[in-house]
Formats: C-alpha cells, sequence, structure tokens
C-alpha cells in the first residue's frame, strides 16, 4: 500500500539548493553593500576613467535576461505557438526573478541607499525634480512599468485557468492577447532606453544601439529559456524550436558585431573575440547540426557560454568602451567579485524557491477567443492610456518649467524630448486598465 504521508524526497535537495543560493547570495550582496555602505563605492573597481563598473555590468546583464522571458511569452501567444504552454509560465518567472536581482545594483550604486527617497519627485520635499529628457529617468520608468505589468500578466493567466465560470473565458483571452500586445512594444521600449545611457554617458552615439541592445537582450533570454527546458525535461520537439530561434537570434546578434567591426575596428580585443565566439560562432554551428542541435548536453553548453557571451558583451560595452575612450586602467575588485556571486545566488534562490510553486499552463488563451471581441476591454486600455498620459502631462507642466529641473540651472529640453516617457506611460496605462477591468468584471 503506498504511504501518501511519505514525505516527498524531491523536496530536499530542492530546499538544500535555494538555502545555499540564498547563503551565496547574502554573503555576496549583503558583504558588499555594508562595505559601501561603511566605506563608501571606493572599494569598487571604478575609477575616473571607468566611472561604471560591475555593478552596473551586473545590473545591465540581469535587465536584459529579464526582459526576455516575458517577450518570449508575450509574442509566442501573439503568434499563436501553441507549443508556449510547456515553457511561458517559467520564462514570465525568469523574468520577476532577474528584475529583482538587477534593482539591487542601482541601490547598492548610488552608495547611501538610505538618501533614496530624496529622488522620488515630491513637490518641495528634495528641491530637485527629475528631469524629464533624461535617458536616466526614462530608464526608471521603463523598468518599473515592465515589471509591473509582468507580475500582473502572470497573475492575470494564473487567475483565469482557476477560474470556473466559463463565460469569462473570452474576457479572459482576450485581456491576456491584449496585454502581450502592451507588453512587447514595452520591452523594445526598455532596453533600447537602456541602451541611451550607454549613448549619452559613453559617448558611444550611433542608431544601431537601440536594436543592438534588444537583440542581445532577446539572446541572453533565449539561452536562459534553454536551460529552463532541459531542467524541466521538455521534449525535444520543444527544445529544436527554441534552439532554431536561438540560432537565428545569434546569426542576427552576427550582423551587429560584423557592422561595429567595419564601423570601428578599434574595438577589437580579447573580450570582443570571446562574445564572438560564444553568441555567434558556436549556437550558429552547433545547433545547425542535425546530430548536435537535440542534444541536452550540447544545448546546456551552448547556452551557458551564450550567457557567459553578453556578460562580456556587457563587460565591453559599458568598461571597455570607457577604457578605449580615456586611455585608463579598469581592474574588479573583492566587492565586485562578490556581487557577481551574489547576484547568481540571488536569482537562483528566487527561481528555484518559486518554480514549483508555479503551475504549468494548461490552456492556451488562443484557444477561447471570442468571435466578436468584447469592446469594454480596448475602452478599458484607452481609458487608461489617456489618463496616465494626462496625469503625465500635468506633471510636466508642475514640474519641467521649475528653477531646479535639469542640471546646473539650465532650462529643460521640453515635451519632444519627453516623448519616450510618455511613450511609457501609455502602455502602463493601458496594461493597468486592461487588468483592472478584467478582475472587476471576474469578481462579481
Amino acid at each position: 500500500m503506498q504511504n501518501h504521508h511519505a514525505p516527498n524526497t524531491r523536496t530536499y535537495p530542492r530546499a538544500a539548493a535555494v538555502l545555499l543560493c540564498a547563503a551565496l547570495a547574502a554573503w555576496g550582496l549583503g558583504w558588499s553593500a555594508v562595505r559601501i555602505a561603511t566605506e563608501g563605492v571606493g572599494v569598487l573597481g571604478v575609477n575616473n576613467n571607468v566611472p561604471w563598473g560591475w555593478d552596473i555590468v551586473l545590473f545591465v546583464f540581469w535587465i536584459g535576461l529579464g526582459h526576455a522571458g516575458t517577450l518570449i511569452s508575450a509574442i509566442l501567444l501573439l503568434t499563436g505557438k501553441r507549443w508556449r504552454k510547456s515553457i511561458a509560465r517559467r520564462a514570465e518567472l525568469m523574468t520577476l526573478c532577474a528584475i529583482c536581482t538587477a534593482a539591487v545594483f542601482p541601490l547598492i550604486h548610488v552608495g547611501r541607499a538610505w538618501m533614496l527617497w530624496q529622488m522620488v519627485p515630491l513637490p518641495v520635499a528634495s528641491g530637485v525634480w527629475p528631469e524629464a529628457a533624461s535617458a536616466l529617468v526614462w530608464d526608471a520608468a521603463a523598468i518599473c512599468s515592465y515589471l509591473l505589468l509582468s507580475v500582473l500578466f502572470l497573475h492575470m493567466g494564473i487567475r483565469g485557468e482557476r477560474a470556473d465560470q466559463a463565460n469569462h473565458r473570452g474576457l479572459w483571452a482576450y485581456s491576456c492577447l491584449l496585454m502581450a500586445g502592451i507588453l512587447t512594444p514595452l520591452v523594445i521600449t526598455v532596453h533600447s532606453v537602456v541602451g541611451s545611457d550607454f549613448a549619452l554617458a559613453l559617448r558611444w552615439q550611433s542608431v544601431i544601439i537601440p536594436p543592438y541592445f534588444v537583440c542581445g537582450a532577446l539572446l541572453s533570454g533565449m539561452a536562459a529559456v534553454q536551460l529552463i527546458a532541459v531542467a524541466q525535461h521538455c521534449k525535444t520537439a520543444l527544445l529544436l524550436k527554441l534552439t532554431q530561434l536561438t540560432a537565428g537570434l545569434s546569426g542576427a546578434i552576427g550582423l551587429f558585431y560584423a557592422y561595429e567591426l567595419i564601423t570601428e575596428p578599434e574595438v577589437r580585443t580579447t573580450t570582443y573575440g570571446g562574445m564572438v565566439c560564444l553568441n555567434v560562432i558556436l549556437p550558429i554551428v552547433l545547433l545547425n547540426i542535425r546530430r548536435l542541435r537535440g542534444n541536452r548536453l550540447i544545448i546546456t553548453l551552448v547556452s551557458i557560454g551564450i550567457l557567459i557571451g553578453m556578460w562580456q558583451e556587457r563587460v565591453h560595452i559599458i568598461i571597455e568602451r570607457s577604457l578605449h575612450a580615456t586611455g585608463g586602467l579598469y581592474s574588479p575588485s573583492n566587492v565586485d567579485i562578490a556581487m557577481l556571486a551574489g547576484s547568481i545566488g540571488l536569482f537562483c534562490a528566487l527561481f528555484i524557491g518559486f518554480c514549483t510553486k508555479l503551475p504549468q499552463e494548461q490552456q492556451n488563451p488562443q484557444d477561447h477567443l471570442p468571435a466578436t471581441p468584447p469592446r469594454t476591454v480596448r475602452h478599458a486600455a484607452l481609458v487608461g492610456a489617456g489618463t496616465a498620459a494626462s496625469l503625465l502631462l500635468l506633471w510636466l507642466y508642475l514640474t519641467q518649467q521649475a528653477d531646479t529641473a535639469g542640471s546646473a540651472g539650465s532650462s529643460p529640453a521640453g515635451l519632444p524630448f519627453a516623448f519616450p516617457l510618455l511613450f511609457v506611460a501609455i502602455l502602463l496605462g493601458a496594461g493597468l486598465g486592461v487588468y483592472i477591468h478584467y478582475i472587476s468584471r471576474t469578481s462579481r
């Protein structure tokens, strides 16, 4: 007779892995935060020639990794790929864990984290209003909006499958589809403005930056999704589809590398050679050999190689370009290395800890789309977008003409330069409108 009260022995290795990763995160990030808070940012490897070091490298790396998870799920939903059910929820969870990991580094980078309240646009309290034309403001707004809508997208999917009301299936399906359509341009906007930060700070002014960053983020995310699929023991047919997408993204990033080498041949460094090999050559070669592309060990090694290569790409963009411009030197400190180890531990602890609690997607929203899409959902999205845009324009009117707006007393750049912020606000308002409408209708 089977003993239903026997403990599940599979939980012990998983719990041990979570505790080990959490201890690594507490040591790496906790010790680093204490050192920076007590001794200052001088404990990092940054210097006058390299103002941004490994802490910002880690921020950009984890942000890029996180952006791809929900984007992959959203694009597969919009294109009607039914095999997305096997990987969608875990990819969305990967997004949340990666963004939470990335959020640690701005707090560490500013040094005195307890003074962060002064960055909040409170009237009179701080005496400084953020410049709406700054790429850093766009960055913060876009990342926070993406995190919020990703959480709501995941919750909407789980809630809709658990609901018993059959008459709400059509509303659920159309709401998920509309939310996916909102998230897709938001992801592209987020990583485009991340690239704009470096265009301004590192004098790397080129139209290639936004697609370069977006393509790199997608590639790193696909590598992580492949590792998740292998760990979940997904079917070989699914792995083959994922490897095809990964090989295609590797070819696309290879075109960006080729353009960069042609236009700026001075960027050839040891790191550059490593990232070309790991991000382009090995994935394209190994994932297109018929005997190897379905091999789980090969997929695992290629995916890990891509993640290492994308890390090298971030080092190249953030640090090596500064060294090329200033002719200085950079050496990571023990604190930088500890933060790298701690960030890996934090991400793994979050993902392993929550993935077992996350139900796998059982129903495809495409299968429940109504013949006539409900107009109320679109109306809610339009109302939300209009409300968010109106509030932002009011905030711009009240704050951007203040004497303290901008830097060094300069006048604000004007509304046209705040368009990315307005675009993010419209997408955020539309997403909130869809979610609030769905919750209000299904809670009756």
